[in-house]
This record gives C-alpha cells, sequence and structure tokens, in this order.
C-alpha cells in the first residue's frame, strides 16, 4: 500500500466503531447509520432543487437578437414580439445583412433577422444549441407570415457534424470539473500536511495532464470540439487548476464539511449553470449571474467563444479561471501562516 493512502477496512467490528464514539452505542449508531444517509438525501435533494428550478423556467430573458429593415419594418417587430413573449428578447437596430452576419459570427447577438432583402432571413448560430434556434424562429415566423411573406432559417455558426446536440463541450468542462474536485479532496486526504509548495506542484501536474489529455481526446481523437488544440488545452488546463484550487480550500478551512460544499460549488450549481445547453439569458435571476462567475460556465463559455465564434470573451475567461486558481491557495498560505503563528 502505497504511503499515505488508507488500506481496507478490515472486517466489521462494532465495538471498534463505539470506541471511535468514545463508547457511546448510540453515537456510533447516529455516525454510521444517520449520517451517511441524511449527508446523501440533502447533496441530492439540492441538485434535484437546483435542476428543477432551472429546467422548469428555461425560457429566454433579455436575449441579444439583430434586426435589419426600416423604421416601419423593425417597429412592427418589436411592437408584436414585446406582446407575445414580453421580455424575452432584446431587439438591436443593424445597418444592413453583412453587418447582421458579422454580429452574429462574433456573438454580439444570438441571431439576426434580416427584413430589407428579397425575402426575410433569420440568421442563427447552431453553435448555441437547438433552443436558441427554436426560440427565435418560434417568435419571429409568425410576425413575418402576418405580414404576408415566409421566413428563411439560414445557420451561419453551425456545429461540427461529431458534435450535433452541442455537448461536447459541456462534457468536456465537466469531466475536467470533477477530475479537480476528485483531486483537492484526494490530496488533503492523502497528504493532509503536505507543504503549500509541493501542493502547488501537484495541482500544477495534475492541470497540465488534464489540458493535455482534454484536448487530445475532444479535439483530436473524436474531432467533437473544433479549433486549436493548445487553445482548448489551455483553457482546461486552467479550468483543472481552478477546481483543484476550490475544493483544496473548501477541504483546508472545513475539513470534512469541506466535501460537501465543494460538491454543492463545483458539481451541482457549477454544472447546472454550465450554460451547456442554453446561453445565460435562459437561465432564471438567481442563477444566471453564477454563470458569468464559476468555474464550470466561464470554462464553457470561452470553449464555445474560441472554438466557434471570435474569441472576444476568452480573455475574459482565461482571467476569471486564473482568479479562481489563484485566490484559495493565498487563502490556504494565509490560514496556514496564521496557525503557525498560533501554535
Amino acid at each position: 500500500m502505497p504511503a499515505g493512502l488508507a488500506p481496507p477496512p478490515g472486517p466489521a467490528d462494532q465495538r471498534a466503531e463505539q470506541e471511535r464514539s468514545e463508547g457511546s452505542p448510540a453515537r456510533a449508531g447516529l455516525r454510521g447509520i444517520v449520517l451517511p444517509a441524511l449527508v446523501a438525501v440533502l447533496v441530492g435533494c439540492l441538485f434535484l432543487v437546483v435542476q428543477l428550478s432551472i429546467v422548469t423556467t428555461a425560457t429566454p430573458r433579455d436575449l441579444p437578437v439583430g434586426v435589419v429593415g426600416g423604421a416601419e419594418q423593425v417597429g412592427r417587430v418589436r411592437a408584436e414580439v414585446a406582446a407575445a413573449q414580453p421580455g424575452a428578447l432584446r431587439l438591436v437596430e443593424l445597418p444592413d445583412a453583412a453587418a447582421a452576419e458579422r454580429a452574429v459570427r462574433r456573438d454580439d447577438v444570438r441571431g439576426a433577422v434580416v427584413l430589407d432583402g428579397p425575402a426575410p432571413e433569420l440568421l442563427t448560430a447552431g453553435a448555441h444549441g437547438q433552443g436558441v434556434t427554436e426560440t427565435l424562429t418560434q417568435a419571429l415566423t409568425p410576425v413575418v407570415q402576418r405580414a404576408g411573406q415566409q421566413l428563411t432559417v439560414t445557420d451561419v455558426v453551425p456545429l461540427t457534424p461529431q458534435d450535433t446536440r452541442g455537448r461536447a463541450i459541456d462534457h468536456l468542462a465537466f469531466a475536467v470539473v470533477l477530475g479537480g474536485f476528485l483531486f483537492g479532496i484526494t490530496s488533503y486526504q492523502v497528504a493532509p500536511r503536505l507543504s503549500l509548495r509541493l501542493r502547488l506542484a501537484s495541482s500544477a501536474l495534475f492541470a497540465a495532464a488534464a489540458g493535455l489529455t482534454g484536448a487530445v481526446v475532444a479535439v483530436l481523437a473524436f474531432d467533437a470540439v473544433p479549433g486549436s488544440a493548445p487553445v482548448v488545452g489551455g483553457l482546461v488546463t486552467l479550468l483543472a487548476l481552478a477546481a483543484g484550487a476550490v475544493a483544496a480550500v473548501c477541504l483546508r478551512l472545513l475539513g470534512g464539511v469541506g466535501t460537501f460544499v465543494a460538491t454543492a460549488v463545483l458539481l451541482i450549481l457549477g454544472a447546472a449553470t454550465s450554460t451547456g445547453s442554453d446561453p445565460a439569458e435562459y437561465l432564471p435571476a438567481w442563477a444566471a449571474p453564477l454563470a458569468h462567475v464559476l468555474p464550470s460556465g466561464v470554462a464553457v463559455q470561452g470553449l464555445r467563444d474560441a472554438v466557434y465564434f471570435a474569441g472576444d470573451g476568452v480573455p475574459r475567461a482565461v482571467a476569471v479561471l486564473a482568479l479562481w486558481s489563484v485566490l484559495p491557495f493565498a487563502v490556504i498560505a494565509l490560514v496556514d501562516a496564521a496557525s503557525r503563528r498560533r501554535d
């Protein structure tokens, strides 16, 4: 058995469990029977509540949509859309069809409708998922039909053929966050008093390996995430480092309870607000800000922007993930220093 890893628990011995509970059979029963069940149910309940609160309210709010046309056309579309779905779409006037396509390709708007061409055309970005395309098609088709015309839909930023449902980036991010969570927990379990310098070296090793593996598997092996393998690998490396750092600081500050805090932050709230299925505009008001702060959502948006759009959001993703990677270890260093002074 390698040093630091606990051996198998051995045969059942209730007397040993009572000794761990200061000789109290009642406390041993509570610790061994009630506590595991209670923790598991609470974690499962939190996951269910968070997911259902998001799934059951997955409607757009202030979704930016470009519109090209004359003043009368734009005014009519704005009035009809506002009447049919109040607050759902935010129309952004654009000068011409070329500007509309650029805006969609740069992700300045989630889609754009061109009304002043030979026939009305809806420009969409399939990279955002089918939900956005369906939302825009259902909202704008009746408006165009009432004017006696038919709406043509053109996907100007389609998904890669190997990822027709647009879930590869989300799965990649979740796998890395799960790995970071397990790394942070395991690191403190097998070496709770490891020096911070060596813990940082271990974190860097894990993050580099996760970034390399993620890029090789997702980009090169399966071609499910298009774009540059070094760019994808770099963002994945930062995500892995951030997830491991969050788990580590939770364990250092809270001990065993930190496992459940890290689970709630990284695996429950992080996964629910990752924007892997729909953009942040589809999240409820309490959850939307988390998509731009928690590591999962930041990484998913950065990766999507890097591989499908113009990459304007990548610097922000790098900055936020870097903060998540540095600040937890800074907190650990401060707590360690304070503990040494007390001792």
